[in-house]
């Protein structure tokens, strides 16, 4: 079982990055082989609408190996920090280059971190419908954390938030459960 994890923060200390381990933990824990694509590290050209229809024939050979991981995983799981009420613009730039039916069939975890608690879930609630879009399915266990929930170990932000810990591993079994009942199309 194949999970690919998309990390929408380009923070050199991020949060966002943090919460992502924690699930790539616990899914590896499940038996799942686990890719993570930190836009931080591999940025995203600016979308070509030229290749809206057809995103393996662009140029650039960071876009063709993202679209490449996202067809090939079983499951993803998207994580951002909040910009403004919602996703980060880089990750929203990243699933603009996807195909209209990239997350056919593919059960899509949902995570954000913001600063303020009353606000950590919105831009979950704006990924929903990017999901929808993508003809994914979203899982029901969304995450979203604060600064009070980690701690920094050297370059590295490690969740510690006993609660948020246990709903992560809430949402990687029902990630692996959905990704076996929704079955390869």
């Amino acid at each position: 079982m194949r999970v690919f994890l998309i990390c929408g923060s380009v923070s050199e200390v991020s949060h966002t990055l943090g919460l992502l381990t924690a699930l790539r933990q616990a899914l590896e824990s499940h038996g799942c082989q686990v890719d993570l694509w930190n836009l931080r590290l591999r940025p995203l050209p600016i979308t070509d609408p030229q290749f809206h229809y057809n995103p393996e024939d662009t140029p650039d050979e960071n876009v063709r190996a993202f679209v490449a991981a996202v067809r090939l995983a079983d499951g993803l799981a998207i994580g951002t920090p909040l910009y403004h009420g919602s996703m980060s613009g880089v990750l929203k730039n990243a699933l603009d280059h996807l195909k209209s039916d990239a997350f056919r069939h593919k059960p899509v975890a949902l995570l954000s971190h913001a600063s303020e608690e009353r606000r950590c879930t919105a831009a979950c609630e704006h990924l929903m419908s990017v999901v929808r879009t993508l003809y994914g399915y979203a899982t029901q266990t969304q995450i979203g954390t604060t600064k009070s929930d980690y701690r920094r170990v050297e370059q590295a932000m490690v969740l510690n938030n006993a609660e948020i810990l246990a709903r992560i591993e809430r949402q990687s079994s029902e990630l692996v459960r959905m990704i076996d009942q929704l079955g390869t199309p």
